[in-house]
Parts: C-alpha cells; sequence; structure tokens
C-alpha cells in the first residue's frame, strides 16, 4: 500500500467559530447563569442595547464587585460542556495535517481556560477573538478586538462593530496557499467568513 508523504498531503486550514460551534453553549452567557442570577437577568435585558463586548466588561466588572474571583471564573468555564466527539474531530483533523484557528466574538481568556482544561490548547495555531485581561484588583477586563480608537471596519455584512470575521479570515487565507478551506459557525456573524470561500471549499453551518 502506497504511503503518503508531506508534500501529498493537502493543505487544508480549519477555522471554527467558539461558543455553539465547537462547544455546546455560549461562552458569555454561561459564566453569568452560573455566576449571579440577577446579572444573567441584566444580560438578557441589555441585548441590543448595549455593544456586546462592552457589556460583557461591565458585567465582569459588576461580578468582581460581588466577590467573583479568577479562580471562580476558571472552575466555571472548566465546566463547560464540550462533546468528546469533538474532541477526537479535532485531533484527528490535527494528525492529518490541518491548521486549526478560531475566530470568535468570546475572548481570550474564555477560549484558553477551556482549551487548556479539555487538554487541547495545542491543537490551534492561531485564536482571533476580544483580547482580555486581569487588572490590578484582579478584575477581568474585555475589550473590542476592532477597538473605538480604530476606523470602523464599515463592513455591508451582518458583522458586528469590535470584529468583521470575513475580513480577518481573509488575511489568514491570504497568508499562504491552501488547498482547501473549511469554516464552521453557527450565527449571522458566520455569514460574512462564508462569503469569502471559494468553490474548493466547505462552509459548516449548525443546523437549527
Amino acid at each position: 500500500m502506497p504511503t503518503s508523504t508531506a508534500s501529498t498531503i493537502p493543505k487544508r486550514l480549519v477555522v471554527f467559530d467558539f461558543d455553539w460551534t465547537l462547544i455546546e453553549a455560549d461562552s458569555d452567557y454561561w459564566v453569568m447563569q452560573k455566576l449571579d442570577a440577577d446579572l444573567a437577568k441584566a444580560q438578557e435585558d441589555l441585548v441590543g442595547v448595549v455593544q456586546w463586548t462592552d457589556l460583557q466588561d461591565q458585567l465582569l466588572g459588576q461580578l468582581h464587585n460581588r466577590g467573583v474571583t479568577r479562580q471562580d471564573l476558571e472552575k466555571t468555564l472548566q465546566k463547560i460542556p464540550f462533546t468528546q466527539e469533538m474532541i477526537t474531530a479535532l485531533r484527528l483533523m490535527k494528525s492529518q495535517g490541518a491548521e486549526l484557528c478560531i475566530l470568535s466574538d468570546a475572548n481570550t481568556f474564555y477560549i484558553d481556560t477551556i482549551l487548556k482544561a479539555f487538554g487541547i490548547d495545542h491543537l490551534f495555531s492561531k485564536i482571533i477573538t476580544n483580547p482580555a485581561h486581569f487588572d490590578d484588583q484582579g478584575r477581568l477586563r474585555v475589550a473590542r478586538f476592532h477597538g473605538l480608537d480604530q476606523e470602523p471596519h464599515r463592513c455591508p455584512m451582518p458583522c458586528h462593530a469590535n470584529l468583521c470575521k470575513g475580513r480577518e479570515l481573509q488575511k489568514l487565507i491570504d497568508a499562504q496557499p491552501w488547498d482547501q478551506v473549511i469554516y464552521m459557525g453557527d450565527s449571522t456573524n458566520d455569514f460574512c467568513p462564508s462569503t469569502r470561500l471559494q468553490a474548493k471549499d466547505i462552509i459548516l453551518a449548525r443546523a437549527n
């Protein structure tokens, strides 16, 4: 039986949304629902009223004021639903030479914590998402990926103000020649990156 060589393995770029694509939950909602019912209700009430990333930063500030620590956040995120089937698929794709990336409207702390909890952080070569850090008071801060100090991305697609996924996917596509690009997502802000694909590429959209 002939064996495959590195030169014959197709160069595939596989890009994942995170919430309700890689994991079986929305990490922003998960944290509030598990740690503070009042803030979870406020989160629901303020959808569409306050820009989503700004809202998460505000709610995390209130969590901090109510005594929620970094360790509390980590323990909560480590329990988020992540199916074994998805983890197995990720490892299989990586073993077959695919480059795996995440393109998400979550934040770096949530994603890094979850990936490390399930022992798969090493599988991903790049994570594009909203930056997060803990300040001197131990409070988690989340900022927009596309900040207010930058010119608006002006994407005509249903992209959020803080992140045009299509533009960021295009940068990944243009970084080197790929035999195939596979994109997985579940929401309206995953439509724009889907339009950047070619006939040889694959879109995996979550049903329902």
